[in-house]
């Protein structure tokens, strides 16, 4: 298990997220695909959030987080 740390703190935060479409549609697709994954990075970048690891499925996303 490899623990982060802060300036006065140890942790380990590991977070599994999924999002999907309204009725599972399969709409994650084509341009959009590249979007949404774009979009997530960004988001993740600024929160400073580290994608473990993501996957992006045609009407689901997973993605398992490191949070500081």
């Amino acid at each position: 298990m490899q623990y982060d740390t802060g300036k006065h703190c140890v942790f380990y935060h590991r977070y599994h997220i999924v999002w999907s479409t309204k009725y599972r549609f399969k709409v994650l697709t084509g341009t959009l695909r590249l979007r949404v994954r774009d979009i997530c990075r960004q988001v993740c970048r600024e929160n400073e959030v580290e994608i473990l690891r993501g996957v992006l499925s045609s009407d689901h996303v997973h993605m398992f987080v490191s949070v500081p």
